[in-house]
C-alpha cells in the first residue's frame, strides 16, 4: 500500500489516552507518523515502512509499544500489567542500536511499569527469570539467533509464547551478509506462533512491525514473506 503523505492530515498526540501522552515532547505527529497512526496505533496489521532517516521512524515503533499496553489501560486511566505477558522483541543490526534505544526506551517507558531487558553480547547478566519477565527484549539478529536456537534444542522457549509484537530496525539488512541471521529468526517466530501448543497463546496473533531508511531489495523481502507466508505487506514511503 503506497499513498502519499501530503493527504493526510497531522495527527494530535492528545488522540492518544492521557497516561500515554506524556511519551511524546510534542504536541503533533509529523507527516510521516501522522499517515501511520491508524496503522500503528490503532490496528494490529503488520508494516514495513520505508522513510528518510530523521524521519520519526521510532515513534512508529513507539505506537505500537503503546497500542500493546492500552490492554492494561483501566477507566481510572492506569496502566496495570503483568510483566512480561505480552512481550516486544525489537531487533536492531548492531549493539550501538540496541543501546541507544534501551538508553531512550528507559527513560520513557519505567513509567508504566515496563521493563526492557537488552540482550546482546555486551550483556550476558540476563537469567531465564529477566527474560520472562521482561516486557521489551533488545537484541540483535545473532544474538537472538543464537539464543533461540539453542533454546529450541532444549525445550528452553517458554518465554516465546508471550511475544505479541517484533520490531525490526534496518530491515534493509536482509541484503547485507548478516541478513540471515534476521531471516532465521523471523521463520523462527513464525514458525512457532503457527504450532498447536501456541494457539491460545499472544504469539498465535504476533505482529511484524519493519521499518528502514531505504528497502533497495525489496524482492529479497518479498522472498521471505512468502517463506513465512502470513506477512501482510503495508508499505508507507
Amino acid at each position: 500500500m503506497r499513498s502519499s503523505m501530503d493527504s493526510y492530515a497531522l495527527r494530535s498526540v492528545l488522540e492518544l489516552p492521557s497516561p500515554f501522552r506524556s511519551m511524546f515532547s510534542f504536541r503533533y505527529f509529523n507527516s510521516l507518523q501522522s499517515e501511520c497512526f491508524c496503522g500503528c496505533y490503532l490496528s494490529n496489521i503488520n508494516m514495513i515502512i520505508s522513510a528518510p532517516t530523521g524521519s520519526g521512524k521510532t515513534v512508529l515503533f513507539e505506537l505500537c509499544i503503546l497500542r500493546l499496553f492500552s490492554k492494561f489501560l483501566t477507566q481510572e486511566g492506569k496502566c496495570n500489567h503483568e510483566k512480561g505477558v505480552l512481550k516486544t522483541i525489537y531487533i536492531a543490526p548492531s549493539k550501538a542500536l540496541v543501546q541507544e534505544k534501551l538508553r531512550n526506551w528507559n527513560m520513557k517507558l519505567p513509567t508504566w511499569g515496563i521493563t526492557c531487558l537488552e540482550l546482546t553480547g555486551d550483556n550476558e547478566s540476563y537469567n531465564t527469570k529477566n527474560i520472562h519477565e521482561a516486557d521489551i527484549i533488545l537484541t540483535t539478529p545473532e544474538k537472538f539467533d543464537a539464543v533461540t536456537r539453542h533454546g529450541v534444542r532444549d525445550g528452553g522457549l517458554s518465554f516465546f509464547s508471550d511475544i505479541s509484537l517484533v520490531l525490526i530496525d534496518e530491515v534493509h539488512l536482509l541484503n547485507d551478509p548478516r541478513g540471515a541471521a534476521l531471516e532465521a529468526v523471523v521463520s523462527r517466530v513464525k514458525m512457532l506462533s503457527r504450532s498447536k501448543e501456541m494457539t491460545s497463546s499472544p504469539l498465535a496473533n504476533v505482529r511484524f512491525v519493519a521499518v528502514s531508511a531505504t528497502i533497495p531489495n525489496i524482492e529479497d523481502l518479498g522472498k521471505l514473506i512468502m517463506k513465512i507466508k502470513t506477512f501482510p505487506l503495508n508499505i508507507c514511503t
